[in-house]
């Protein structure tokens, strides 16, 4: 692949819809892929700022339980409507990974957070870019529910760690166009000294 070839890849990409999004997902051996993608980020310091916490489909009723005790850690009396639609969540997308920030503060390292989250944030674009490279469509979500202390332990998180994204993964018949992304000559420009 040249990089032409390269930047057309990374140019079709685009997050699919939860609702059209159906299996498979990628096999063991394509998951291993892209794990292997994640872990090729940049890593100023190799602290291993982040991992990735996959999210077995026999264990998807119990994410929705959680969805449910964040939605009720949040919110005060949530509607039966509210918690429905928590629960439907642990439900979307063929696979489903969680992007988990191990960052580490400064009395442990004098490399920045904001660089351990660049290292996680590359991670994840070198995994959706496999994944599509591979033919499979990816969404990322986050949200309330996600960053709450229920969720936080019932994911498991060390207190050092915290719930980045979800990244769901499977196939789609059509991919949706892009939008409202910038030229090139948009974000570029050349520093002039004074």
């Amino acid at each position: 692949m040249n990089a032409q070839q390269l930047v057309e890849t990374i140019r079709s990409r685009t997050s699919a819809s939860l609702k059209l999004m159906k299996a498979p997902g990628p096999n063991r051996e394509e998951m291993k892929l892209i794990i292997e993608a994640a872990a090729a980020a940049p890593d100023h310091g190799h602290l291993h700022p982040f991992r990735i916490l996959e999210i077995p489909t026999d264990a998807r009723n119990d994410l929705g339980d959680l969805f449910v005790k964040a939605v009720e850690e949040i919110k005060d009396d949530p509607t039966e409507e509210a918690l429905t639609r928590a629960r439907e969540k642990a439900h979307k997308g063929p696979v489903l990974l969680v992007l988990i920030g191990c960052f580490h503060g400064s009395d442990e390292t004098r490399i920045p957070q904001y660089e351990q989250m660049l290292s996680a944030g590359t991670a994840l674009q070198n995994m959706v870019l496999v994944a599509h490279a591979m033919g499979y469509a990816s969404r990322i979500t986050s949200g309330d529910s996600a960053r709450s202390s229920a969720f936080h332990k019932g994911l498991g998180l060390s207190e050092n760690e915290e719930f980045l994204c979800f990244i769901s993964l499977g196939k789609i018949d059509e991919a949706r166009p892009a939008k409202g992304r910038q030229e090139a000559q948009e974000i570029h420009s050349t520093w002039v000294p004074e």
